[in-house]
Formats: C-alpha cells, sequence, structure tokens
C-alpha cells in the first residue's frame, strides 16, 4: 500500500533531479549533455500526454520524432478541443525544430566543429521549450482532470 502511494512522489522528484541535472549541465557547460538530458524529458512528457488523452501506451520503441508527429496530429485533427486549447500548434513545431537541430548538431560533430554557441542556443532553447510544455500541461491537466470527473 506504502508503495502506491509514494510512487507519485517519487516520479516528481524524478523529473525534478532530471531538471536540475539539466540546468547544472548548462551551468558548466554541457551543452550537449544538457539537450540529451532535455530530450528524454520532452519525449517522455509527449509521450505522457499522449497516453492521458489516448489512453494508450506509447511503448519504448516510440520515439520523439514519432511522439511530436503524434501530438501534432491530434492537435491538427481537433477531436481534443481541450488539448488543442492549452497546446499551440506553434509550440509543437518549435519543439520538432528544435529536435531537428539536435539531430543536425550531432552529424555536423563527425564532419566540422560545432562551435559552442551554437551548443549553447541548443540547450537553451531546449529548456526554454520545455518550461513552455510544463506550463502549459499543468493548465492542461487541471482541466483534463475536472472535466473527467
Amino acid at each position: 500500500m506504502k508503495k502506491g502511494k509514494n510512487q507519485p512522489e517519487k516520479k516528481k522528484s524524478e523529473v525534478k533531479k532530471q531538471l536540475s541535472k539539466a540546468e547544472l549541465a548548462i551551468k558548466s557547460e554541457f551543452y550537449l549533455e544538457a539537450s540529451w538530458i532535455l530530450s528524454s524529458m520532452m519525449e517522455k512528457k509527449l509521450k505522457k500526454i499522449l497516453e492521458k488523452i489516448e489512453n494508450l501506451s506509447p511503448g519504448t520503441g516510440y520515439s520523439l520524432e514519432q511522439s511530436v508527429k503524434r501530438v501534432k496530429h491530434l492537435h491538427i485533427t481537433s477531436r481534443y478541443p481541450l488539448f488543442s486549447n492549452h497546446f499551440e500548434v506553434r509550440l509543437i513545431d518549435e519543439i520538432r525544430n528544435w529536435k531537428n537541430q539536435r539531430n543536425a548538431i550531432l552529424k555536423d560533430m563527425q564532419d566540422v566543429h560545432v562551435s559552442q554557441a551554437r551548443l549553447e542556443r541548443l540547450a537553451l532553447e531546449g529548456m526554454r521549450l520545455l518550461k513552455e510544455w510544463n506550463k502549459a500541461y499543468k493548465k492542461f491537466k487541471s482541466e483534463f482532470s475536472s472535466s473527467a470527473t
């Protein structure tokens, strides 16, 4: 019985740990590492919203790219107006663009020098997008919970 009660707190503390690790990586100028942490967090958050809306767990094989595509599809189809009201298409598109920039940087690292400034912009933009998503999710979650009851 205690495990069930402690589990939500454990998840919150894990998210806070990951966020603090990303912040520490940025502060220590480990921008690529921070970007990977942020990428992982975004993927989890996108999967979580898919689980909440569709009552289906995307699973481990579902990548960030697939999650972004599915979330955008849900927004465009307007089958879930509560979701569409809280999450702007612009934000979903910015997350996709950020992911594409991250992938481009990884490919460029093999061939050319990637500047520290470019890595820093990637990490800071990822942090901004994650915070914006969290803000929208909190508003969505409160309305979603009250409409479900």
